[in-house]
């Protein structure tokens, strides 16, 4: 009797530990998938690109020079840019008096893109490039959207990675923002 006791001990510790390393390796699997695994390195200098606004003019990297900028790419059928777009519309503002400016970049073309932003009356700034015929979201390593990349006044990347609000870099810049608008005006 004594022995079963301690051959089911033995074996629901036995148990216990692989249950403690699958939860283990499942935890790991997850946050490797909000990691990106190919992205531009902080403080490499941001790649070159061009895209063009909804009027059709032509804008490059060197339009913001002295600026820090936040590249968000969206799809206008990604449903998760859709369910996220009202905060990025609503942290615009605050980013921009923290001396950072939000831009929207669209994958889609310009007739998608110019329909999504009458459907969702966006305000921030938007460029156009197209993944299928322009290099910028291949440049940038973008992998999916949502994505963004943060560069600054240097040109040089400070960020990348998803723009969620729950959670991970964006959450901790959007945090930022929000502080420094709020200690400007005490």
């Amino acid at each position: 009797m004594q022995q079963l006791l301690l051959l089911s001990s033995i074996l629901l510790w036995v148990l216990v530990l692989v249950n403690l390393i699958l939860t283990l390796a499942l935890v790991r699997r997850i946050n490797s998938m909000y990691q990106p695994r190919n992205s531009l390195k902080e403080g490499q200098p941001a790649p070159h690109f061009s895209a063009e606004t909804l009027r059709g003019e032509t804008v490059t990297l060197e339009s913001f020079t002295g600026r820090n900028i936040a590249f968000i790419f969206i799809e206008p059928a990604c449903g998760p840019c859709r369910e996220a777009l009202p905060s990025y519309e609503y942290l615009g503002p605050k980013a921009a008096r923290a001396n950072v400016d939000l831009v929207l970049v669209s994958t889609a073309d310009s007739e998608r893109t110019r329909r999504f932003v009458d459907e969702f009356n966006i305000t921030l700034p938007i460029l156009i490039a197209p993944h299928d015929s322009n290099p910028f979201t291949k440049d940038y390593l973008v992998s999916g959207t949502p994505a963004y990349c943060l560069i600054d006044t240097e040109g040089k990347v400070q960020s990348t990675g998803s723009p969620n609000l729950k959670w991970g870099k964006w959450k901790g810049l959007a945090e930022a923002w929000e502080r420094q608008v709020e200690q400007s005006t005490v």
